[in-house]
């Protein structure tokens, strides 16, 4: 399993290298990655590593909650 480095991302919230996640192997049997991380809107425009996404995903959901609350209002 040989991660290529030329790939590696740096994530847009933190700076740190987005980690590549193992997809396991394709039909010819390499090994393959996913080197692009998570989305990172709305906190930030581009990707960000699985430590930042967790930020994302409580914004996303806490954004989600008020939207709620006010269309109750």
């Amino acid at each position: 399993m040989t991660i290529d480095k030329s790939k590696l991302q740096i994530c847009c919230i933190c700076n740190n290298t987005i980690e590549p996640k193992y997809l396991g192997k394709d039909r010819e049997g390499n090994h393959a990655y996913w080197y692009e991380g998570n989305n990172a809107e709305p906190i930030h425009n581009g990707r960000c590593c699985d430590p930042c996404n967790q930020i994302v995903v409580a914004d996303r959901i806490a954004s989600i909650q008020i939207q709620t609350w006010e269309n109750k209002q």
